[in-house]
């Protein structure tokens, strides 16, 4: 992750990285750690611009919060053929 690289593929990156410690409650210090060294080489960039930025959180936001969605959605239909 050098300045060199493309700022979109670092958005990219760093909105994957955010899903999954959403995804997994930050458990792990690896997961975090690539966030974080994928935060700094966004930030670091002499392209950064902070509304991309917070277009990258809020996709990843809204990423966790579909696979909650579907997750409960799977949970009630299942529990409905249960029952």
């Amino acid at each position: 992750m050098t300045s060199s690289t493309d700022i979109s593929a670092l958005y990219r990156e760093f909105t994957d990285a955010l899903t999954e410690v959403f995804a997994e409650n930050a458990n792990g210090p690896t997961r975090r750690g690539h966030l974080a060294r994928t935060r700094a080489a966004v930030k670091k960039h002499p392209k950064y611009n902070e509304h991309e930025y917070f277009l990258a959180v809020e996709t990843a936001f809204e990423r966790w919060e579909a696979m909650q969605n579907a997750g409960h959605l799977d949970f009630t239909s299942q529990s409905k053929m249960t029952a």
